[in-house]
């Protein structure tokens, strides 16, 4: 091959490789315009139940995230999260050619969790002896009270609200504040147990009466008083069942209700302390 040949070789490589380059340019810039400025891929709604939210995914779509191709989806979702702590999770899809469409799963409340000020003069002495312990009554101080769902996640400031009606638990947490975690579901679970099946229990003349409010002071320790104003001791460490069993037991062999001024105990597996 003469160097003529292989000049023009080198020279047919070098212009095919330019419009190689002319082509994928051309290609990349129509691609632009179609995600960019093609109107026709431009969001026009956002469906979604809440026009708050609404509002808030609006804010994010500005151009060039205008293309239901670009918008950045994450960074709507996590706006709106941190925006509203009542919203559990967020789906957010795009429906071709330009609508968003954002589905909103909410927290469901449960109950009202109040943070109780801890006060140093309240005290509860315990005898050396298990069968003998001397409460020392105290006044709930409460600070600030917050609604609650089922995973235990307080989302929403609360007013302190007493009676039967609603589930109220107290405990001495420090520095709550929205989105924390106060209670898990296992604990939830029980006192759920022993607030729907307390009054189900039958005693000789009537039945128990129902739980107010629940108290937790720790795991071992969780405190409910009936709407008769008096209490009774709970340890989630074994089963709300058997504790349950435990009640209507001594209800119904040794205790009138009538009797009943302070607390029956039931945190020491297989025993029963009141008075």
């Amino acid at each position: 091959m003469n160097k003529y040949s292989q000049k023009r070789r080198s020279s047919f490589r070098k212009y095919l490789f330019i419009c190689c380059l002319l082509v994928a340019f051309c290609l990349l810039a129509g691609l632009t315009y179609l995600l960019v400025w093609w109107p026709n891929l431009w969001i026009a709604d956002i469906e979604v139940e809440r026009n708050d939210v609404k509002e808030i995914a609006w804010q994010e779509i500005k151009f060039p995230y205008q293309s239901i191709i670009l918008v950045k989806i994450d960074k709507i979702k996590q706006k709106i999260l941190d925006q509203y702590p009542e919203i559990k999770d967020i789906s957010i899809t795009r429906q071709l050619p330009n609508i968003l469409k954002i589905e909103i799963e909410e927290r469901k409340n449960i109950g009202v969790w109040c943070q109780v000020k801890e006060n140093p003069e309240d005290i509860e002495v315990q005898a050396t002896s298990t069968e003998e312990i001397v409460k020392v009554k105290r006044e709930r101080e409460v600070d600030k009270c917050f609604y609650f769902d089922s995973e235990g996640v307080v989302f929403r400031d609360a007013p302190s609200i007493k009676g039967s009606l609603i589930l109220n638990v107290y405990g001495t947490e420090e520095s709550i504040k929205i989105r924390d975690k106060v209670i898990s579901p296992e604990v939830i679970k029980f006192i759920l147990t022993v607030k729907e099946d307390l009054p189900k229990i039958k005693t000789a003349s009537s039945w128990l009466p129902e739980a107010v409010d629940f108290e937790i002071f720790s795991f071992e320790d969780l405190r409910v008083m009936t709407n008769q104003d008096w209490q009774i001791y709970f340890n989630q460490t074994y089963s709300v069942e058997t504790q349950l069993d435990a009640l209507r037991v001594i209800f119904n062999k040794e205790v009138e209700l009538s009797n009943i001024i302070e607390y029956i105990d039931l945190r020491i597996e297989g025993r029963v302390y009141y008075r």
